[in-house]
């Protein structure tokens, strides 16, 4: 699993590092210079010119280091600095006079950016906080307006480095070389649709063992092979998992199909439909692997003897908000005592009063999208989307549950762990594509999988599912029963 930090617990790592490893700064800085310099080295000629854009702290000591380097190895390149001189970091002023003893070229005049064919960003590294303006704002302006490739240092200028949010403007990057280990913006927000191709350079900043972080991860693919329980010859359909689906509504039928087809899809052993009765006819015939019980009226009993069968339950999709849906949503999670992931509609029945997930026993997940998560916390979409992490660990820490939070990246915290997931393309955002994941997701904590990686996973799963239907059908054309039909585990 690659470890994401905040800006702060990278900042605390760079001090340990420094302080009690006893590797001076400018070691590190140099060590980072060079990894940004093999990348330029592997994509771009020493015909090209090449600009070294650098703020005043030590993101900009990282550029010059950079063009020292390059100049070095017969690159053409020059140094334009920003900002005042007399804030300039200690390591930055070093890193000029370096440069300056091996004639190093500086040009004064911004409008030289125009005639780069590469710019090295290295204006501001992951410390920024406040919108960018004055000539910072220009000389970002200038680099996105011309055709030039970009290469960010760290992490591309004008982005909060935990939300992802762009401050004001943004430096819209080719590649991104960021050092020791991601940053949560460059996963998040504006900042992973602009930072291009990311390379995370190992320059020996070390994680101390003693801290007090809430761990943070991206999956990949060896991660899910290892975290996904395995398969036993002694297995039987009653051992791999036994999942409820409590969906669809009068007229709607869809949703709940695709939930359980792609929990059966991932392995489960035993799959029941509890939906409107009108439903189960149609839905049958196409996933006769399924079991199926209906209702038309809300039944208590009948109810509780499902809930009572069910190693994990979803609950939500498709199911209206009708007085008979709250009835079941409201028993459901007041009397099950199995994993509930719930979504959808369900969702937003608990969005009218969200105390009814303080009466419930249970493991619960909640997959909302960001239009559910403004009316489960109150808070306006945008405002959710600048800063995912703050709205769904407030949450989860009032309700004491677990959140996939949706969008082009999702955030997902759990008992003991948070996660970003980046896999997935934006083919998948068609109808059912939730459906999918709700029934993915219900698969894995009914074959006994953590609380702790479940959520994860499935996301992970659920989008690398995307990417491949989107690669053989085009992501155009995706519909949500390619996504299912692409799961390979």
């Amino acid at each position: 699993m690659k470890r994401i930090l905040t800006s702060q617990e990278m900042a605390n790592c760079d001090k340990y590092t420094i302080e009690e490893m006893g590797v001076p700064s400018l070691v590190l800085m140099e060590r980072a210079a060079l990894a940004v310099t093999d990348l330029i080295k592997s994509h771009f000629d020493k015909k090209s010119l090449i600009c070294a854009l650098c703020g005043p702290g030590n993101n900009g000591g990282d550029g010059v280091a950079i063009a020292r380097i390059l100049h070095l190895q017969g690159y053409n390149v020059f140094i334009h600095m920003l900002g005042d001189e007399s804030k300039y970091s200690h390591q930055l002023k070093e890193e000029i006079r370096i440069a300056n003893k091996y004639n190093v070229p500086f040009n004064i005049d911004i409008n030289s950016i125009t005639a780069a064919d590469l710019v090295i960003d290295a204006i501001f590294g992951i410390g920024l906080s406040r919108d960018i303006s004055g000539t910072y704002f220009d000389a970002i302006q200038l680099i996105n307006e011309n055709s030039c490739n970009v290469v960010s240092v760290d992490i591309p200028s004008g982005y909060d480095s935990d939300t992802g949010k762009v401050l004001g403007i943004g430096v819209k990057a080719d590649y991104t070389v960021t050092f020791a280990y991601e940053k949560s913006g460059l996963l998040l927000g504006d900042c992973y649709l602009n930072r291009g191709e990311l390379t995370i350079a190992d320059v020996g900043i070390y994680i101390p063992d003693n801290n007090d972080y809430t761990p943070c991860y991206e999956l990949d693919d060896f991660d899910i092979y290892e975290l996904l329980p395995p398969l036993k010859r002694s297995d039987n359909k009653g051992t791999r998992g036994k999942v409820l689906v409590i969906a669809g509504s009068e007229n709607i039928y869809g949703a709940c199909y695709l939930s359980a087809k792609a929990a059966l899809t991932c392995g489960s052993g035993l799959v029941k439909i509890y939906t409107h009765k009108n439903n189960i006819g149609t839905i049958q015939s196409s996933l006769p692997e399924a079991m199926y019980l209906g209702y038309d009226a809300y039944n208590e009993s009948e109810l509780e003897g499902l809930l009572d069968w069910a190693d994990a339950i979803v609950i939500g999709p498709g199911l209206s908000t009708s007085e008979l849906a709250h009835k079941i949503v409201a028993k459901t999670l007041t009397y099950a005592k199995s994993s509930i992931i719930i979504d959808a509609d369900a969702i937003n029945i608990i969005a009218e009063d969200t105390s009814i997930l303080r009466d419930s026993v249970a493991q619960i997940v909640l997959t909302p999208h960001l239009k559910e998560m403004s009316r489960l916390c109150g808070e306006k979409v945008d405002d959710i989307q600048a800063n995912m992490r703050k709205n769904a660990t407030a949450f989860c820490g009032v309700f004491g549950c677990s959140i996939i939070l949706k969008s082009f990246t999702s955030y997902i915290v759990t008992p003991n762990a948070e996660y970003i997931n980046t896999a997935g393309n934006e083919g998948m955002a068609t109808a059912g594509s939730g459906d999918i994941l709700s029934g993915v997701l219900g698969s894995l904590l009914g074959c006994g999988m953590s609380m702790d990686c479940a959520p994860a996973v499935a996301s992970y799963i659920h989008g690398t599912a995307g990417v491949k239907a989107g690669k053989s059908k085009g992501k155009r054309q995706v519909i949500a029963s390619d996504i299912i039909n692409a799961i390979s585990l």
